[in-house]
Order: structure tokens, then sequence, then C-alpha cells
């Protein structure tokens, strides 16, 4: 298996990214990622979505302590689930899918974590749609 580093180098560097070095990468490297996690040989700092769309976590490297922030673009709307390998990304992963809608493939958990049906719209960061008219 890759180790950290080198996924991270195989990823597309974003230019003038402060304070941490962002990469944009692979499916087959978010899934490298996720295994250092689950291994142990990286820490969890952070688990995000944004409208563009794409998911960003924010890493440390458990050797060395360097922090990363990697990038998966979601142009399908679709990213491989952290949370399958890594358990406490589950609730992170819900979390963005309520709030822009972007879905963790092979999330073992898919119930919805902040929106309980009460919004007036679904996935109001992302792509904005009337809720549905029964909770």
């Amino acid at each position: 298996m890759p180790k950290l580093a080198d996924l991270l180098r195989n990823g597309k560097l974003v230019e003038a990214h402060r304070p941490w070095p962002r990469v944009i990468v692979t499916a087959e490297a978010w899934h490298g990622i996720a295994n250092e996690l689950a291994g142990g040989r990286a820490i969890l700092l952070g688990l995000w979505g944004d409208n563009v769309p794409a998911v960003h976590i924010a890493i440390m490297s458990e050797d060395t302590r360097q922090i990363a922030v990697v990038t998966i673009d979601c142009p399908s709307g679709s990213f491989p689930s952290v949370g399958a390998v890594h358990p406490p990304a589950i609730r992170l992963e819900r979390a963005i899918f309520s709030l822009y809608g972007l879905e963790p493939v092979g999330a073992p958990d898919a119930r919805p974590w902040l929106d309980l049906g009460f919004w007036d719209v679904r996935y109001p960061l992302g792509a904005r749609s009337p809720a549905p008219a029964t909770p």
C-alpha cells in the first residue's frame, strides 16, 4: 500500500492554498487515504463538503505530524465513503449529505444527520431543491 506522502504527491497540487497544502486526488487515492486513517497512520482532522461540488478531508500524518487538505471532486454527486473503513467519519459524511446532497458511496449509515424533515429545502448549501411534502 502506498504511504500517505506518496498518495499526496500523486495528487494535483492547488497553488497558494494556505496554511497547509491541498491536493486534488482520484477516487483510488481517496480510498488509500481512508485506509491510512483506518490503519492509524493518519489522523482525521476534518471532513466537509462544498457546492463545487467537492469533498475535502484534513489529515495529519501520524509519523511526521504534517497536515494536508485532500479534495475529491464530485461531479456525479457522490464520493467514496471514508466512514466505511474509518467510523469516526460517518457522522461527518451524514452531515455532508444533509447539507450538500453529496452521497458517500458505501457508507455504513445513510440516515439523515442534520435534515430531519423540518427544513423547507433539501441540501441548503448544495443544489437546493424543495423539501418533500411529508417529512
